[in-house]
């Protein structure tokens, strides 16, 4: 009886350290993905460097990595502007309820422009407004390329605070 219960335990002990391996296996797969996607790398270099990475690597741990890179694919300039398209049109369905995905192909170009160009310009006086409620006294920044490096980083930082307060708020409601 007592040896039915030590190999149990010795079998359970076991899968534990196969289960830790492999997951930690799929750790470090991911934790180079997103090395390699954080960084911004020349033309080619990701490449070499997956090469490289190769002669490390066991098959299944490439297969692994290769898995987890598709996911981060850049898209192709057709697919970019497909998936534009897409987005606009799914911007102006949620924009006019009602209408369809015929009055949408059926809409002249000059009056999406002004559509556009309107849902711009509050865009901008949004952004404004926020700066000028969060930043009492300092002047907006209009025109980003007068700005140092540190200003254009402490104004990115604004945004993408105020955007996740927005998302919160949206998320909320």
């Amino acid at each position: 009886m007592l040896t039915k219960n030590y190999n149990v335990i010795r079998n359970r002990q076991a899968q534990a350290r196969w289960r830790e391996r492999h997951i930690a296996k799929r750790r470090r797969a991911q934790r180079i993905v997103n090395i390699l996607v954080r960084k911004k790398w020349p033309e080619g270099t990701v490449k070499e460097l997956a090469r490289l990475l190769g002669q490390f690597l066991t098959r299944d741990s490439a297969r692994t990595l290769r898995r987890e890179l598709r996911a981060y694919k850049e898209p192709t300039r057709k697919e970019h502007r497909a998936r534009n398209a897409r987005d606009l049109q799914q911007t102006w369905l949620r924009a006019h309820p009602g209408k369809t995905v015929k009055d949408y192909e059926r809409m002249p170009l000059d009056e999406m422009w002004e559509w556009l160009r309107a849902r711009g310009e509050a865009t901008v006086a949004a952004e404004k407004a926020a700066w000028e409620r969060d930043h009492p006294g300092q002047d907006w920044p209009e025109h980003m390329c007068g700005l140092s490096d540190r200003e254009y980083t402490d104004y990115q930082r604004w945004e993408r605070q105020r955007e996740r307060k927005a998302r919160k708020r949206d998320l909320g409601d």
